[in-house]
């Protein structure tokens, strides 16, 4: 994931770009789950492929509102295969910390 200094409550207009390292032209679905601190299910963020093998998405208002760890797994279908990336773990803190 490409990351500014520190991320915060609040922030839009983040791109959240994740490498997959694989060959996504064929994906019919690429998107991006994400597990919000105290959370026990994830929200879906649509993604755009971007350089063949990433995906991107820009953290809209509502997206970060709360201070916490995060995770995130891409989600991808592929013609012969589908399934998630690895877990990205990550903090979005409150505003001034």
């Amino acid at each position: 994931m490409t990351t500014p200094s520190k991320y915060y409550v609040g922030d839009v207009g983040t791109e959240v770009i994740v490498d997959t390292l694989s060959d996504l032209s064929t994906a019919t679905v690429h998107n991006l789950a994400i597990l919000k601190p105290g959370a026990t299910s994830e929200t879906v963020w649509p993604g755009v492929v971007v350089d063949t093998t990433k995906i991107k998405y820009i953290i809209q208002a509502g997206d970060w509102n709360i201070a916490g760890i995060y995770k995130l797994q891409s989600v991808v279908e592929l013609p012969l295969w589908q399934g998630r990336g690895n877990t990205i773990t990550f903090v979005v803190d409150a505003a001034f910390n």
